[in-house]
């Protein structure tokens, strides 16, 4: 942060301002969003995950053309949809425009906005990626402890709507303004953010299906994507059931909502602590360790009912959070190097929004099967341990291993 300034910054900002388009933002405004439209809490999730599972179908395709494209202007471009999709939501008064505005939303904020200073990170640094990738990823705990007490005293003052329009204007005229003031002066370890264009990259034509044959034929790919995919889906579930899950202990709704502060910290050191490990040891050999934490948590909340069971297992959470956000995407950067990586990022990030939208409906389904949250969530837990042996065989297997 010191040495380089304005690359720091930008990772940073990135990650920070995907904060619009993330669940723990958007459900800020469910109350007020149900009593507009209207819609049951249940409508809302149908068409939340709706949008959201039509964002994961469109974002490898962008996300593609990452690699060919000018980073400035295609930084531009995805900000300028971040502020179309806050417009829209302002003007919100129809379920189909609030499926559009979410579509937008979830696109541009953890899809586009996180593949851009993802990418840009790994891309940029080799001999300190981990670092790089660790200091862009504190902007996610930042935004998780800053933005929902801000916007709960906005609320008591303006509307949702006006909150939504201010959004806007951020995104379509400040952000970009910003953004390429400081591209115009990053220079990264491997290149020169404002050269940085096509001019060394494949064409845009069947980049996105080369990069496809690419990844799919290493084997160590489908060994560890099950640690990517199922931390998003089963966690998203969790923080999506925390208010039933924290009554069905007897905790307040209050004191659950209290515990994504500890979240927020442990999740703040983990992304440093893991970004410097990742250069000393690399990520591969880091990766199967990453979703044990979360698995502890999960067998924890289980079973345990004690209120200072749930701090314990908000921390160890974050210890996940942190450490995926930079393991995944310098994991996928040793394997298949930073020529296609922005196209295989898109990939591999459309595949955990995919699995995100899923987590909430599986544990729709398992509650109205009749299964309780101890089962459930022992069920998680076991599933995340599985994801981490699998992590385990694929770091095993030669680079060299196809098929």
């Amino acid at each position: 942060m010191r040495e380089q300034p304005v690359e720091a910054g930008f990772g940073f900002g990135a990650t920070f301002f995907t904060s619009s388009g993330q669940t723990f933002f958007i459900s800020l405004f469910v109350p007020s969003l149900v009593i507009a439209l209207p819609l049951t809490e249940g409508q809302f999730g149908t068409v939340y995950g709706m949008g959201t599972l039509i964002g994961a179908a469109i974002l490898p395709f962008i996300a593609a053309r990452y690699d060919t494209t000018p980073l400035a202007s295609y930084t531009r471009w995805v900000l300028w949809g971040m502020g179309g999709a806050a417009l829209l939501m302002a003007c919100t008064f129809h379920p189909l425009m609030l499926m559009l505005a979410v579509t937008g939303l979830r696109l541009t904020g953890p899809g586009l906005i996180t593949h851009i200073a993802h990418t840009t990170m790994a891309k940029g640094f080799e001999k300190r990626r981990g670092v790089a990738l660790g200091i862009s990823a504190l902007g996610y705990a930042g935004g998780e402890a800053l933005l929902p007490p801000l916007v709960a005293a906005l609320l008591l003052w303006f509307s949702w709507q006006s909150i939504w329009a201010a959004i806007a204007v951020l995104y379509l005229f400040f952000l970009p303004w910003a953004a390429t003031a400081l591209i115009r002066r990053a220079r990264f370890e491997t290149f020169v953010a404002r050269d940085f264009n096509s001019a060394s990259t494949p064409p845009a034509r069947g980049h996105l299906r080369r990069s496809f044959r690419t990844m799919s034929a290493e084997r160590r790919f489908w060994w560890l994507l099950p640690t990517q995919m199922l931390i998003p889906m089963l966690m998203t579930a969790v923080f999506l059931y925390q208010a039933p899950i924290a009554l069905s202990k007897g905790w307040s709704l209050s004191y659950m909502a209290s515990l994504f502060t500890a979240f927020a910290i442990c999740r703040a050191g983990t992304t440093l602590v893991a970004g410097r490990r990742i250069d000393r040891v690399g990520a591969l050999s880091m990766a199967p360790w990453v979703p044990l934490p979360a698995a502890a948590a999960l067998g924890l909340l289980a079973w345990i009912d004690t209120p200072l069971i749930g701090l314990v297992a908000f921390c160890l959470i974050g210890l996940t959070f942190g450490a995926a956000s930079s393991v995944f995407t310098a994991m996928w950067a040793e394997i298949y190097g930073n020529e296609q990586l922005g196209a295989i990022k898109g990939m591999t990030g459309s595949l955990a929004v995919f699995s995100s939208a899923a987590g909430p409906v599986i544990a729709g389904l398992l509650l109205e099967a009749g299964v309780g949250f101890p089962a459930m969530l022992t069920g998680f837990a076991i599933a995340l341990g599985l994801a981490s042996v699998s992590a385990v065989i694929g770091r095993r297997q030669s680079s060299d291993a196809r098929g």
